[in-house]
């Protein structure tokens, strides 16, 4: 007998942890995660803040069939001694590399999470510095226990990238995954899912040039874009301030993409031009989307006087970037899909998100039911690209003379002063429902015509209105 007890893992049980908890989607985009980084290993840090076509030129194309997923792209490739010493292993090493780099790779579990994810066989094909090699994942790797290490086999270097790059082909799919690409029908849902997924995570690469396409079709942008007004005081603007937390950059910006919705519009949601979807925060790790358009309390809704999300507030939309050389200090979640709410750095944030957001909320509540009026103002501002409002303080000064910074703390801070009505008192929104022939009955009462035509909010304001008339009156009378 022995004197120690075995503690080595079997390959089918870590496996199965390492997948078990990311959605399929997720996965894939901790491969694309991958090609990004590898742009940014072959360009530096240098570029990736002031270049607006930082990622121009490298792309990533994705083709999936019913027992096949590959993923290939031009960004570099792995160098052979990250692949023998790194890239394979189940873990970051303690080793540092990528050291001092904006990339968001943390862990070292991406790529291989997401091959066994998909399927259980793998090869990656890769040039790095004119040397190209292959790695092999076979199929009955995970039945063996005491060997952990993958094939490499050298191939003759025929310059099949041009700058570099890899192909990642999953073979040996799946069942649950099969299931979900088994169909054309199918596959095409989960392809537009996955389409949704990735420009709401990589709309700031896309617009930076970066191509990424799924079985031929080009993924396209979604951006972001704030009114700015044509002064500096008296007219709509967006709250912007930038901060360093130690080796933390943070740049945040809100304000109005589009103007305030009048109440017949949010009476008949089917006039609304946009939808909630398109308000709320993003927030941005090293370029990468972790929170899309957020309407909760993560992102200061609902919280120190800042009133829940309502559609009243459907033009209002916010975005904070977190830069880092240093991808552990980002306040994001292992997925890379959410915020790590215990960081001190995003606590902070937290409090200047909720100043800017409230700044937002007050104005749509002052001008509420002055619509017509208010419009003078948010239909003459201009509509500014996101990345134009985070870029460095004396870039955005000199595009956009309105805007100019001042010292706040720790921090850069330009607060708009935003236009007020002449009469600035603030309005709350009167909202319920009643049958068509109850309004039916009250607009006959009012108006001695049922046939009158006017809103179902009309209504209610002119009944609010009577009521306010009586009440005074009685007042007055004693």
């Amino acid at each position: 007998m022995g004197n120690v007890a075995d503690g080595t893992p079997t390959k089918a049980f870590f496996v199965e942890m390492l997948t078990r908890d990311i959605d399929l989607n997720d996965a894939i985009l901790d491969l694309l995660d991958n090609c990004l980084d590898g742009v940014v290993r072959q360009k530096g840090k240098n570029e990736k803040r002031s270049d607006p076509d930082y990622y121009a030129s490298y792309y990533s194309h994705i083709t999936i069939r019913e027992n096949t997923f590959i993923i290939e792209d031009n960004c570099g490739g792995i160098p052979r001694d990250v692949a023998e010493k790194y890239a394979f292993r189940m873990g970051r090493s303690s080793e540092k590399i990528d050291d001092e780099l904006p990339t968001v790779g943390i862990y070292g579990i991406g790529m291989k999470r997401a091959i066994f994810k998909i399927g259980r066989s793998a090869t990656i094909t890769t040039q790095n510095d004119n040397k190209q090699y292959e790695v092999s994942i076979p199929i009955e790797w995970t039945n063996s226990s005491d060997d952990w290490s993958f094939p490499i086999t050298d191939l003759p270097s025929e310059q099949s990238f041009a700058n570099g790059g890899t192909v990642i082909k999953v073979s040996n799919i799946n069942s649950s995954i099969q299931e979900l690409w088994d169909t054309e029908d199918k596959l095409q849902q989960f392809i537009d899912d996955l389409v949704k997924s990735i420009q709401q995570s990589y709309s700031f690469i896309i617009q930076r040039g970066f191509e990424i396409q799924i079985n031929g079709q080009k993924v396209s942008q979604l951006p972001i874009n704030l009114l700015v007004g044509k002064s500096r005081e008296n007219d709509i603007q967006p709250f912007l301030y930038k901060q360093t937390f130690g080796d933390v950059n943070m740049s945040l910006a809100v304000g109005f993409y589009a103007p305030p919705p009048s109440p017949d519009e949010l009476d008949d949601s089917a006039e609304l031009k946009r939808s909630s979807s398109d308000a709320g925060w993003t927030v941005v790790c090293n370029d990468r989307v972790v929170l899309y358009n957020d309407k909760s309390h993560l992102t200061g809704w609902g919280e120190a006087g800042v009133p829940q999300y309502h559609t009243q507030f459907i033009g209002i939309r916010g975005i904070v970037i977190f830069e880092s050389n240093n991808p552990k200090s980002l306040p994001m979640t292992t997925t890379k899909r959410g915020i790590d709410t215990s960081s001190a750095i995003y606590a902070a944030t937290k409090d200047k998100m909720r100043q800017g957001l409230k700044m937002f909320t007050d104005y749509t509540n002052r001008w509420k039911g002055r619509n017509n009026d208010e419009r003078a103002y948010s239909n003459t501002a201009k509509s500014v690209s996101i990345n134009d409002l985070t870029a460095s303080k004396e870039k955005i000064e000199t595009d956009t003379p309105t805007i100019k910074f001042r010292t706040s703390g720790q921090g850069l801070v330009f607060s708009p002063k935003l236009p007020k009505p002449q009469s600035d008192t603030l309005y709350r929104r009167i909202c319920y429902n009643k049958g068509t022939d109850e309004i039916a009955e009250v607009i006959e009462f009012i108006y001695k015509d049922k046939e009158h035509l006017v809103s179902p909010s009309q209504v209610g304001e002119k009944c609010f209105d009577l009521i306010l008339k009586d009440a005074r009156n009685q007042k007055e009378g004693g």
